[in-house]
């Protein structure tokens, strides 16, 4: 079982991103339901300002007046709009069906992904859906519909988002999100029936893919072979790291292989001594990392802290060095309570458009004290459960103004 966290990426300074009037942006209808915020205030809907991309994701993203053209699949003419608002406050609180608490929090973190969230309380996937058996983004855009217009409610996730992977016992958070995004996926590709398992006009890849580029150099003759690799998510070893940064530094050190591991070399024809680095070629919009936390044999949790920021700067992790920074900023991190992948609770906190943090715990959803770190916030006790611990973290690029 892996650990997950959720991370965006920004190009401005924290305190440059409310400096504008907010009003303007808001494009989905107002609600007032019976509901207060932590704060006392009646929770409206809004969206907080929208987020243009750095350098180097205006390729991809090529925003006007605030929106992205993003695909479901290859066709121009099936082109979407995405946006990168954000809900503004928190919505319901998932109901437990019976060891389903890493189903509830995994659904959570999506429906607070800003550009998925976004996506789907557009409508626009049911508008031209032709699948005509059960669509898994049908079924995500009920779910995060249902649970944003509903604030302080408690809903049930739809069962045929779960009954493809639950087995009525405790599963690993993680992969159960990796599996939805999966069938995401593959709905995708189904509607514009490709077999291309890797297309990056899709919903999914746009929002979470990137690639990484593994660059093999021979010592002998100084010839380079590159690789590209597609990824979703990026798995974090912390045996030896007691950051985030750490885990990425040695995920990125140059590696070399000689003696039985040589690399045979097409240039020279022969085993030589070679050096292999890796590095991310294309940056995910929302970048996934996964705290290694749970042994490959017997499933045991490391208890130990990680630190990591509520700001990233991925630049130094990039293949090409000549940019300015690739800054990411959390907004949702997965929690695993317990000693075991095979029992515990999982939970999460994320981060709303109004800026405060949340804890969900199943059908509680509860504010968070404003003044406490995030990082405090992970490491504080569950009342019911021992060695909470960050399972993974998601982050989300800021793009500039």
């Amino acid at each position: 079982m892996r650990n997950f966290v959720n991370v965006a990426s920004r190009g401005m300074e924290p305190a440059s991103l409310h400096s504008r009037d907010e009003s303007q942006f808001n494009v989905f209808p107002t609600l007032r339901p019976s509901w207060s915020s932590a704060s006392g205030a009646e929770a409206h809907w809004g969206l907080s300002l929208i987020e243009k991309p750095s350098p180097l994701s205006q390729e991809v993203c090529n925003l006007q007046d605030g929106f992205a053209p993003v695909s479901t699949g290859p066709a121009p003419a099936k082109k979407r709009l995405l946006s990168w608002k954000r809900p503004y406050v928190v919505g319901a609180g998932l109901q437990n069906m019976g060891n389903t608490c890493y189903v509830n929090a995994a659904l959570q973190c999506l429906t607070y992904t800003p550009p998925l969230a976004s996506y789907m309380l557009s409508q626009q996937h049911s508008k031209t859906c032709q699948n005509q058996r059960f669509c898994t983004l049908c079924a995500m855009q009920v779910h995060i519909t249902r649970a944003l217009y509903h604030p302080g409610d408690v809903i049930q996730p739809l069962p045929e988002l779960v009954t493809g992977f639950h087995r009525r016992r405790q599963e690993d958070a993680h992969e159960f999100l990796m599996f939805t995004l999966d069938a995401m996926q593959q709905a995708c590709l189904s509607e514009y029936k490709q077999v291309d398992g890797h297309s990056d006009n899709t919903l999914v890849r746009q929002i979470f893919g990137g690639y990484w580029r593994s660059q093999i150099q021979c010592l002998h003759c100084h010839g380079v072979s590159d690789t590209f690799d597609p990824y979703l998510d990026v798995t974090l070893d912390i045996k030896a790291a007691l950051s985030v940064n750490q885990a990425l530094e040695q995920l990125v050190k140059p590696e070399k292989l000689d003696g039985e591991n040589s690399y045979h070399c097409s240039m020279c024809l022969k085993k030589v001594p070679a050096s292999k680095t890796l590095t991310l070629h294309t940056s995910s919009k929302v970048l996934m990392l996964l705290l290694k936390r749970f042994s490959n044999f017997t499933g045991s949790k490391m208890p130990k802290d990680v630190q990591y920021p509520e700001y990233l700067d991925m630049q130094q992790y990039m293949s090409q060095q000549n940019s300015g920074p690739l800054l990411y900023v959390l907004y949702a991190v997965l929690v695993h309570a317990g000693w075991s992948c095979h029992n515990g609770h999982y939970f999460c906190y994320i981060k709303a458009g109004n800026g405060q943090w949340y804890k969900m715990d199943d059908a509680k959803v509860s504010g968070c004290i404003p003044a406490v770190s995030v990082q405090a916030l992970m490491n504080m006790p569950h009342p019911q459960h021992t060695n909470t611990r960050a399972h993974s973290g998601m982050y989300r690029k800021y793009c500039v103004l």
